[in-house]
Formats: C-alpha cells, sequence, structure tokens
C-alpha cells in the first residue's frame, strides 16, 4: 500500500512537472512570435524611413522648378502612396491619382506619404484657374522628380538604413534590392516574412525592398533575461522533484530498516529473557537449588544473558549520545597490541566453542597510542565478533597489527561469507544489515560497524573494508600515534597527512 502511494505520488508530481514545462514553452513560443511582429513592425517602419529620407535629400523642388506662370512663383509638391485624406485635399483628377495637392502641412504630419512639404493654396489656386496648361507645369515637377528618384542607389539605402538601424540598437543582417515598378505579391518569397518594399516615383516607380536574412538570434538573444528564468524555474522544479524522490525513497529504506531492527532487536531482547526465565523456572520447580553445581550452572547462564541484554541497551544509549554528540571520551597512552591481546584472551571461550583457528601476528616495535581505552576495547571485540559470527563452518580469523611508522593498522580478517559490493558502503550505516529478510539465524542489530565507524572516526582514524562474496572479509582500521601525524583521506583514499597531537 505504502509503495503504491509512492508511486501515485511520483506520478503525479511527474504530471505537474510536465504541465509546467508545456505552459513555459508555450508562453516562450507565443513571446517569440509578439517580438518577431513587432520586430517586422518596426523594421519595416524604419526602412520606410530610410528609403524618404534619401528621397529628401535628393530633392529640392524649391530651387529647381519654376512655373510659367509669372505670379505662380515656387511650389512644392508631395507623392503618396495611398490616397487616405481625400477629404482634406484637392486634387486634379486628370493628374495621376498618386498626386494629391493638401491644405494643411498639420494634416500631413501624421501620414506615411514618401515625402510632403509646404503648398501656398494660392498659388496652386492660381495654377489651376488662371494659368493655360497647368498640367504642363504639374507634369514638369514629376519628371523632376522622377529623375532624382532614379539616381537614388541601394547602397544609400543601406547606409541609412543601417544608422536607423543602429539609433534603435537593432543588429540585423540585410540586403537591400532595387527593381522597376510598384510592388506586386510575386517580387516577396514565400518564406521571406520579414521583407519589405517601399515604391517612390510617379511616372516611372522604383520599389527597393530589404530582406532581413536572419531575425531569430536577435529574437532570442533579446528574450533572454526570460528565457533563462524560464529555464531556471524549471531546473529548480526537476531539482525538487528529484530531491523529493530521493528523500522519499531514503525515507522508504529507513522504514524498511527500522521495521528491519525492531524485529531483529526484539528477537535479540527475548532470546536472553526467555533463557533467564527459563533458567529461574528450573531452580524453582525441579530442585535445582539442591544441587549446587547445578544451581551455579543456572546462575552463570543467566548472568551471561543478562550482561548481553546490558551491551545491547549500552550500544544504543553510546549510539544516541554519539548523534547528539554529548559523548565524551577519557584518553589515556596504552599498548594496542597488548590491549587487542586481552581482548582475543576473553573470547578464548568463544572462539573454542566455535572451533575457531585465531591467529594473531605484529609488524614493528611501537604500539603505543593515545585513545580511550574502552571504547577501542569495544571496537576490537565488534570486529573479532563479526568475524566469528559470519564464518559458518571451519572459521579461521587473523589478526594482524603493523607499525607504518606514521601510523598503526590493525587488521582483522576471516574466511566468512563476505559482503555483496552493493552493500559494501552501506555496512557502516547505522541499523543497517545486509539483507536477509526477517530470518534470525545471525544474530545482530545492524549497530555493532555502525559504533566502530563512530568511534575510529573520533579518534581521527580511517575504517575501511576488502570483501569478497563467499570467500571473506578484511577490515582495516588506521589510528594515528600519541603524537604524530594524523591521517586523512581524499576521495581517491590516498593519505594527506597533518602535524596534529590527539
Amino acid at each position: 500500500m505504502n509503495r503504491q502511494r509512492h508511486s501515485i505520488s511520483i506520478l503525479l508530481m511527474i504530471i505537474a512537472i510536465i504541465a509546467v514545462i508545456s505552459f513555459q514553452a508555450y508562453w516562450l513560443y507565443k513571446n517569440y512570435q509578439e517580438e518577431k511582429q513587432n520586430l517586422r513592425v518596426q523594421t519595416n517602419i524604419l526602412f520606410r524611413e530610410a528609403v524618404y529620407q534619401c528621397q529628401a535629400k535628393k530633392m529640392n523642388l524649391d530651387t529647381l522648378i519654376k512655373f510659367r506662370h509669372a505670379s505662380a512663383g515656387p511650389i512644392r509638391v508631395f507623392t503618396a502612396l495611398q490616397n487616405r485624406l481625400r477629404d482634406t485635399f484637392l486634387a486634379k483628377p486628370s493628374i495621376d491619382s498618386r498626386v494629391i495637392i493638401a491644405r494643411d502641412k498639420e494634416v500631413l504630419e501624421g501620414t506615411k506619404d514618401s515625402f510632403h512639404v509646404e503648398i501656398d493654396s494660392g498659388q496652386i489656386r492660381k495654377l489651376y484657374t488662371s494659368s493655360p496648361g497647368r498640367e504642363k507645369n504639374v507634369m514638369q515637377i514629376l519628371e523632376t522628380a522622377e529623375a532624382s528618384h532614379d539616381s537614388i542607389t541601394t547602397r544609400e539605402i543601406e547606409e541609412q538604413y543601417r544608422k536607423m538601424l543602429a539609433r534603435e540598437n537593432i543588429q540585423l543582417p540585410f540586403s537591400v534590392s532595387r527593381f522597376q515598378g510598384v510592388r506586386r505579391d510575386e517580387f516577396i518569397p514565400p518564406d521571406l516574412e520579414e521583407a519589405n518594399e517601399v515604391s517612390i516615383g510617379l511616372l516611372k516607380p522604383i520599389t527597393f525592398r530589404v530582406n532581413i536574412n536572419d531575425a531569430t538570434g536577435y529574437i532570442i538573444r533579446k528574450m533572454f533575461p526570460g528565457i533563462l528564468v524560464s529555464f531556471l524555474l524549471i531546473a529548480l522544479m526537476i531539482l525538487s522533484f528529484l530531491l523529493l524522490v530521493r528523500n522519499l525513497s531514503r525515507q522508504r529504506k529507513l522504514t524498511q530498516l527500522k521495521n528491519d531492527f525492531i524485529s531483529n532487536i526484539t528477537h535479540e531482547l527475548k532470546t536472553p529473557i526467555a533463557t533467564v526465565s527459563v533458567a529461574i523456572e528450573a531452580m524453582k520447580n525441579f530442585n535445582a537449588l539442591d544441587d549446587p553445581q547445578r544451581t551455579q550452572e543456572y546462575l552463570n547462564i543467566s548472568a551471561n544473558e543478562l550482561q548481553r541484554l546490558s551491551l545491547l541497551v549500552d550500544k544504543v544509549l553510546r549510539l544516541s549520545m554519539f548523534e547528539k554528540k554529548e559523548i565524551e571520551f577519557k584518553k589515556e597512552s596504552f599498548d594496542l597490541l597488548q590491549l587487542v591481546k586481552d581482548v582475543t584472551d576473553s573470547m578464548k571461550l568463544q572462539f573454542e566453542n566455535q572451533k575457531a583457528s585465531v591467529t594473531f601476528e605484529s609488524t614493528g616495535n611501537n604500539f603505543i597510542i593515545e585513545a580511550d581505552k574502552r571504547h577501542l576495547t569495544s571496537v576490537i571485540y565488534n570486529l573479532l565478533d563479526n568475524a566469528l559470527k559470519y564464518s559458518y563452518d571451519d572459521p579461521r580469523i587473523n589478526i594482524h597489527i603493523i607499525d607504518r611508522s606514521d601510523f598503526l593498522e590493525f587488521r582483522v580478517c576471516d574466511n566468512g561469507i563476505g559482503i555483496p559490493l552493493e552493500y559494501k558502503n552501506r555496512i557502516f550505516e547505522q541499523f543497517f544489515r545486509v539483507p536477509s529478510g526477517d530470518r534470525h539465524n545471525t544474530k545482530g542489530y545492524g549497530l555493532g560497524l555502525s559504533y566502530v565507524n563512530h568511534i575510529v572516526r573520533s579518534h581521527m582514524g580511517f575504517i575501511e573494508v576488502e570483501t569478497e562474496p563467499g570467500k571473506g572479509s578484511t577490515f582495516i582500521i588506521k589510528l594515528p600515534f600519541a603524537e604524530a601525524p594524523v591521517i586523512y583521506y581524499d576521495q581517491n583514499r590516498r593519505i594527506m597527512k597533518q602535524t596534529f597531537k590527539l
């Protein structure tokens, strides 16, 4: 049931992340399309303005055009792309519809005509009412304008357009082309939406076209802050999801470890209690008190089982103190070689009961260290006890102490069942035991090696294991001398030294 809930939670989180990613992708796409449209409009306006400015530079009708009518004086005209202001213009029907004359200058300032100039309405009136051949005068103006239009080159347009783009901080690759005639749809490539055309001239119109070669890079650079924020949000969500999944997995594993620990420790607690209860019942109901030898035997059994209970409770309490960092060490100088001999002597009966072969050897002369003797005794006992428990047939245990000049090395090697490689790095975790279901053929509760690891590291030492499934394990402890370089290890387990006194 818990596993099903775990899977449903992960599935819902994945759906939520996919929904957020889809929304962000849609938002970025819409934003890209909007920026693309805005850029197209802006570049179109700038290109028209560039063409009109080049056109205005080429035309100076005030000094070039003189009408035949003496009273007419110089006038100026403008050409229009569209006849948008029909109600405010006085237009001659016989003249090309692209030639319009405005009454008010203010009306023309907001238009997008190719160029506009001021015209004296009195001069226009005289031109159309009292001057014969007025159409010819207008045609003279148009022909002069056409000549100036024809002299505009694509290079001039490109230079002016580049300046106007730079003014707006727009950097885009473009090309300008020129052809005769007005704009027609077939002149625009179907896959080039950024193309823009401007036509000038009346009698012989000229069209300039600008092609924006690649606007995608510019748009993406402009959208970069929004894109970056979106990717950061998505990355944070994915990271949060992974951390949450990891925590859920660890929580599930811890729950399993807790259940295994409760099962194992319950077995460990019930066994000595049951043994003591049987001994007491035997002394009460079978007149064991009348037999001093049997009474002493039952008392010894009870004492041993109670000692096991005491050791179990003591280990749990000490690990709790380690977690709270409340434990204190009483350090003293002693001979580690002698301490190991004392521990092996105290375990002699256990070795004999399991018919274990124990060899002991030492290399070097100096084995004096400064440490907490009581805790280090427990460390040695735990390692030897594990070597004995996990060596089922013909146990062979080798103990070796080596003087490495800079530190002492303590090795415990057995021919037991070994440790699977996938659990090699987890055996020092609190409450962890190599999975074996709920079987209790091997006594233990996942506290011994965790305690050993705490003690060794608290003494600025290092512990590691070399193991091969089915062939045995070798536990290696390295401890500094009373006053010697302390051993540190990097991720590759290379020794790094630093002078330090414990």
